[in-house]
């Protein structure tokens, strides 16, 4: 608003300026023309004396020279032919340097002084000799047209005057009236609370349409807010579910040795059973930090400035799950063709294909084996584990990334999981900018597929080892557990 008057009194005063300067000229224009015209009248009353044609006379009978107004004539040689020269003497010097009309206060008024050099005379009738010239001298009194240039002004900046306090005015109720939408839109979200994140968009949005993508944004903030708050209740409540069973577990593993009389074998193993529910109470403690850092934080790919190859991490983790691969009998197969480098964490990428691969060979039938391939598409690398298992049911399948979620079969107790490692799995992808999909079959197994993009030092490298002719670099290995 302040803004709006800021330009409005600019405007304004500009233009009050620029209408006092046109009157002011055109005012003193006209007097201009005045002067002129009464000067070039008393000139044309100069002619030739009929007893000497040499020299010039004035026909004071016909002269009309209004009241106030001062002149005099002189002919070339500076001999007085009209009027009184005492007036002359001070400013003689000034108009012939000025030479064009301005203003002099002489006995307390003000006069427009003029002077016309040499002037040709008009009424000249003897041909023979050289053609005649006078100087003429002449005040005007100007003390009206000064008045009407102070009024007129008075009157500009009057108007001007007016023009700002009304506009500040209308502006004041325009800007009131136009942002009145906006503070009942305010004031409907403020009433967006932790425990009641309702919003209902005031009934005059439809009227604005500047407000209406406001208002869906807002909309849309307060759904996601919502899904947010919905999503952090759950987890908190899944969080105390899963750590009671497990504190549940504990307790009853300790009060089994405080009730009766043991041996020291008896004691041996309930102390080992209670570090063992302690140690599961540590993993799920342990998982659900890191969960909440990646989710939260999103930083542990972005900040980290080294590259890591993708394959180094898929054989670390196949070599951490070999022994549990080899209890359950399944053969893990690792068939790189990349060498491709992304910009991450080693460590995150090792637990990410360990999470993915445990799942696989968990839930694979003895026998069977998990398949991991890694390839190269375009500017991004794909990661397929592929397991022959028991498959996800479709009903559980939109689920499987949600913290703590389990289904019946393939994400069941008997696992030994608490429902975060797919969680954790696809928290670390989003943070490396690629993308997780999961497609199950019952009856066939269930397949995982990763996308990482690559960093720009890797496209760079593999644009100069490339092979004349643009040849793809391709090697394929496999690594059995």
């Amino acid at each position: 608003m302040l803004l709006a008057l800021g330009a409005q009194i600019l405007a304004i005063g500009c233009a009050v300026g620029i209408s006092v300067a046109y009157i002011h000229r055109a005012l003193w224009s006209s007097a201009d023309a005045r002067l002129q015209s009464r000067m070039i009248k008393l000139l044309a009353l100069v002619g030739e004396d009929d007893n000497n044609p040499s020299r010039l006379e004035f026909d004071a009978n016909q002269a009309n020279v209004p009241p106030g107004d001062l002149y005099y004539i002189e002919d070339e040689q500076g001999r007085t032919i009209a009027g009184s020269p005492s007036w002359i003497g001070p400013i003689r010097e000034h108009l012939r340097k000025r030479g064009k009309p301005w203003n002099r206060r002489l006995d307390g008024r003000e006069l427009r002084v003029a002077v016309m050099w040499n002037a040709a005379i008009f009424d000249q009738e003897d041909i023979r000799i050289p053609q005649l010239h006078a100087t003429l001298f002449y005040a005007m009194p100007v003390d009206g047209t000064a008045t009407q240039i102070a009024r007129a002004s008075q009157v500009a900046v009057l108007v001007g005057l007016l023009s700002v306090l009304l506009s500040a005015l209308l502006t004041w109720w325009a800007v009131g009236r136009g942002i009145e939408p906006l503070t009942d839109f305010a004031r409907y979200a403020d009433r967006i609370e932790v425990d009641r994140t309702e919003f209902s968009e005031p009934g005059n949005i439809a009227r604005n349409s500047e407000l209406i993508p406001l208002a869906r944004a807002l909309a849309s903030l307060q759904e996601r807010v919502q899904q947010a708050f919905q999503r952090e209740r759950q987890f908190l409540s899944d969080a105390a579910h899963e750590l009671k069973t497990a504190v549940a577990i504990q307790k009853s593993t300790l009060q089994l040795l405080e009730q009766r009389q043991l041996n020291e074998n008896e004691y041996r193993e309930g102390v080992s059973q209670a570090l063992e529910d302690t140690g599961r109470i540590e993993h799920l403690v342990r998982n659900m930090l890191l969960l909440s850092s990646l989710e939260h934080a999103r930083q542990s790919a972005r900040d980290t400035p080294s590259s890591v190859r993708i394959g180094d991490t898929i054989v670390s983790a196949i070599e951490q799950l070999s022994p549990v691969a080899q209890i359950r009998s399944v053969q893990c197969i690792f068939e790189c063709q990349s060498d491709a480098q992304i910009r991450g964490n080693e460590s995150d990428l090792t637990l990410l294909w360990t999470n993915l691969i445990e799942n696989a060979v968990r839930h694979s039938d003895p026998g069977t084996e998990v398949r991991i391939e890694l390839e190269d598409k375009e500017s991004a690398s794909t990661v397929r584990i592929v397991d022959r298992g028991s498959g996800i049911s479709s009903v559980d399948l939109p689920h499987v990334f949600e913290r703590f979620y389990r289904s019946d079969v393939s994400r069941s107790r008997s696992t030994g999981g608490f429902g975060l490692g797919l969680s954790i799995a696809r928290a670390i992808v989003e943070n490396l900018d690629g993308s997780i999909q999961i497609s199950s079959d019952p009856e066939a197994g269930t397949t995982v597929e990763v996308t990482l993009p690559h960093t720009e030092v890797t496209l760079r490298e593999t644009a100069s080892t490339e092979p004349h002719g643009g040849a793809q670099h391709s090697a394929q290995n496999s690594y059995p557990a």
